[in-house]
């Protein structure tokens, strides 16, 4: 297993040549920009693809409570818990007060898996649902958010950047094993953490290519999700990141995530540190509604 993961660290070095080897242009039929879909129900043969993509989760949906309207769920957005300078760190003590309050609140923490199945099927797990996320896999995702986690019993999610496994300051690959077989799902930040819309087609589609097949790999999943680096895309990004076969992407463009905007273009709630706590519930309570 390990041996696979170097060779695939390997490939990553070798990034600009296999940019190359992508073909951008192997489906010629025309695809929708996701603004032209708002409100659109997949069709039979779609779902049909999408639900034998995602039975390997073995998710049950039984329980879940169906709508009348296309689905609406927070997809907090974190990045370093720690003390800093910025607005991408929030402290530990802020942080923890914000999983507290997601527990005793009584809301559902989805998996990438379940958030997907919430927003194309328009049925969800329980009324308050959130999808917790944390972009470029900074060691404290391990040290400091993981331990809270596992203290509420709360599911995650880290977008990964593929080439900064075990970098300074990164998660290496043994602490991401022991998260993902507790309830925190590794997904994909790109390989190189670069705006994607400055790079050629055939370099982004190697940027989303390689990070996808290498987690994959490493965790033995479907990658299903894709965070684009800064939040920045394009109609060509849309397009490339459905080619690729993930089966969604968020951005940083504020709001509740729903299908309406496109499932490449999700949006998400940026958590900043010194929020209160009142603000914090009203965030994630008005994005259920």
């Amino acid at each position: 297993m390990a041996h696979k993961i170097n060779h695939f660290l390997l490939l990553i070095c070798f990034l600009p040549a296999l940019a190359g080897c992508f073909n951008t242009t192997v489906d010629t039929r025309p695809i929708k920009n996701p603004d032209d879909q708002r409100a659109e129900k997949p069709s039979v043969a779609v779902i049909h693809e999408e639900t034998a993509a995602l039975r390997a989760n073995e998710i049950n949906t039984s329980h879940w409570i169906h709508l009348n309207r296309p689905a609406r769920i927070p997809i907090l957005m974190y990045h370093s818990i720690s003390k800093g300078n910025n607005s991408l760190h929030v402290p530990e003590q802020d942080f923890q007060a914000e999983m507290k309050w997601i527990k005793d609140h009584g809301y559902v923490t989805l998996t990438p898996a379940e958030a997907y199945l919430v927003l194309t099927r328009d049925i969800k797990p329980g009324k308050k649902c959130v999808l917790i996320t944390l972009d470029d896999g900074y060691r404290d995702s391990y040290r400091t958010a993981y331990p809270i986690f596992r203290k509420y019993g709360l599911h995650a999610t880290i977008f990964m950047i593929g080439k900064k496994i075990g970098a300074h300051n990164h998660l290496t690959i043994s602490e991401m094993m022991e998260m993902t077989k507790h309830g925190i799902s590794i997904q994909s930040h790109t390989i190189n953490h670069q705006d994607l819309t400055l790079l050629s087609p055939g370099r982004q589609k190697a940027e989303m290519a390689l990070s996808k097949a290498l987690f994959d790999q490493m965790f033995t999943q479907e990658t299903l999700s894709l965070s684009y680096p800064f939040g920045r895309y394009d109609s060509e990004t849309l397009k490339l990141a459905r080619e690729t076969g993930y089966k969604m992407a968020v951005t940083t463009k504020p709001g509740a995530a729903s299908r309406i905007q496109g499932m490449f273009a999700l949006h998400r709630i940026r958590i900043s540190p010194g929020i209160s706590l009142t603000r914090f519930g009203t965030l994630l309570d008005r994005a259920n509604q």
